[in-house]
């Protein structure tokens, strides 16, 4: 595909489509369209044809990525809450949750302290992404861990996730989330979805 036909100005909007089921509906209502367009929709993403191009982009990523790195782009892009179809609430997303379990597994590898059991890795997984709702010391109480290594563990989990700086002459560490971005937009650009 040139540039003019690939359906995604960028790799964000491909990751932001691929990962939410609430865009792959055809008849949209007016106001969450409207919604779109400031957030820079791609034009030629409408209807069925649209929604099969999204579900295109999504099931390319899920066969080219480990699944460590696509549960890092579902947690940071996918559907956080899903709404039930028998009581009108709202509870978290299935797969969003199974995103966050499968991240927190692997933290349990970085994470070589006994203190911080699986539900607290599985916290301040969901905190990271959450964007620090709970605080640590929230956590620490929680979960029956000091303090300190509550932040600690905290510490490590968003270096981890996020990657860290050079400092000092100090080489920087790439992150998961900047490995599975760069990974997600080699195997895009490849198949053609994002210039």
């Amino acid at each position: 595909m040139s540039e003019r036909n690939a359906p995604f100005a960028r790799l964000a909007v491909a990751l932001a489509y691929a990962f939410s089921n609430e865009r792959h509906t055809s008849n949209r209502p007016a106001m969450a369209r409207a919604a779109d367009e400031v957030l820079g929709e791609p034009g030629q993403l409408a209807g069925m044809d649209g929604a099969a191009e999204i579900g295109n982009a999504r099931r390319f990523l899920e066969r080219g990525l480990s699944q460590l790195d696509f549960a890092v782009l579902f947690a940071k892009y996918g559907q956080r809450k899903t709404c039930c179809k028998a009581c009108g609430g709202a509870s978290d997303h299935p797969e969003w949750m199974g995103a966050l379990h499968r991240i927190s597994v692997a933290l349990a590898g970085v994470l070589s302290m006994p203190s911080v059991h699986s539900e607290m890795r599985f916290a301040l997984v969901r905190r990271y992404y959450e964007g620090n709702a709970p605080t640590i010391d929230f956590l620490a109480n929680q979960h029956e861990c000091r303090l300190r290594s509550a932040e600690r563990a905290a510490a490590k989990t968003a270096d981890w996730l996020r990657g860290t700086r050079g400092v000092n002459g100090t080489e920087a560490v790439r992150g998961l989330e900047q490995l599975a971005h760069a990974e997600a937009e080699r195997l895009l650009r490849d198949g053609g979805f994002i210039p």
